[in-house]
């Protein structure tokens, strides 16, 4: 069964995705779980049917005049969101051999309205209280985030964290030296309130500066994917390498954006390298690629709902718990912490 659903339109039909949360910080699944055959074919196709329906009349300027549009279809891999200040597509895209399932997330922002931040669970307890991340998409009513950094376990385990702003507030400046072995290297996705996303090598700027420069949150993980259009090819040889799930986050210019989640360690798909999401993000037209923490801590959520797998079992668990996610737009359709799935 399908959904579409909105404030102000009309009420069509519905279909949701039952998650049952995992195990706190479960281990990843092993490799010998993977039955996939590594003969490499370059064509790769969309769950989404051409045939679907397509966004309702949308303004000169990509968003709805008022009202919100939700559109979710698990079975065919498509969910889409529009507003008037917002407009959201996600796509799950599969590849045969190797076995690669993955999420696009296009994300439009009209200028002076929500942007790309981090969301905390409770923020009077930022580093500390936590919950799966559909959960905290549910609790903040997020219409679509990501996973991002893990800095909060890094934090309380006092850990090299990096350089860490959240909403202004410095809660790291102890970062490690350009080109360090540690993966990760702890460069840094700087998110500025009107938009606009800078990355930085890890020592590169000081937090104070991050300060003075006006962003609102920094990320520390990296590495940094590409920078004003040129990849980090350097990086990409270094880290991040073996098959694993992976995150990263892209900008074509201020108010056009991407999220990526690629699956991994399953089945159906095997993951890869960092330099895959950067091919994914290259081809969008990035001008800014950042690489946010993977493996079991990767996720991807839209209304509430976790969209990606991170198990072979019919019943998907869900990533790792987390303080806070990457996420824009609020909406009242985004289901209630207990609401059934």
């Amino acid at each position: 069964m399908k959904r579409i659903l909105g404030s102000g339109l009309t009420l069509l039909m519905a279909f949701f995705v039952f998650l049952a949360p995992a195990a706190e910080d479960e281990e990843n699944i092993a490799e010998t779980d993977l039955l996939v055959e590594e003969t490499e074919i370059p064509a790769e196709k969309s769950d989404a049917s051409a045939s679907e329906s397509d966004f309702p009349e949308l303004n000169e300027k990509g968003f709805l005049d008022s009202g919100e549009f939700v559109y979710e279809n698990d079975e065919e891999g498509l969910w889409r969101y529009a507003s008037d200040t917002l407009r959201v597509e996600v796509r799950r895209l599969i590849q045969e051999k190797p076995a690669r399932t993955w999420y696009e997330a296009e994300i439009f922002c009209a200028e002076g309205a929500d942007v790309p931040h981090m969301i905390p669970l409770d923020p009077d307890h930022w580093m500390t209280k936590r919950d799966y991340p559909y959960k905290v998409a549910r609790e903040t009513r997020t219409v679509i985030a990501i996973s991002a950094d893990y800095a909060w376990h890094r934090y309380l385990n006092k850990a090299r964290v990096g350089i860490l702003l959240r909403n202004g507030k410095v809660w790291s400046t102890k970062t490690r030296k350009k080109g360090a072995n540690q993966f990760p290297n702890l460069d840094t996705l700087a998110l500025f309130p009107d938009g606009d996303m800078k990355v930085f090598d890890s020592d590169e700027l000081t937090a104070e500066e991050y300060v003075e420069m006006g962003a609102r949150d920094v990320l520390a993980f990296g590495p940094w994917l590409i920078r004003d259009g040129e990849r980090n090819e350097y990086a990409l040889a270094k880290y991040g390498a073996s098959s694993a799930e992976r995150v990263a986050v892209g900008m074509v210019e201020k108010g056009h954006y991407w999220f990526m989640m690629l699956e991994g360690r399953i089945r159906r798909s095997k993951g890869d390298g960092i330099d895959f999401l950067t091919d994914r993000l290259e081809e969008k037209g990035c001008q800014l690629a950042f690489n946010l923490d993977g493996g079991q801590t990767a996720c991807i959520v839209f209304m509430g709902h976790q969209l990606c797998k991170m198990d072979n079992k019919p019943r998907n668990l869900s990533s790792r718990r987390t303080a806070e996610i990457l996420g824009v737009g609020t909406s009242d359709l985004v289901p209630a912490v207990g609401d059934p799935w």
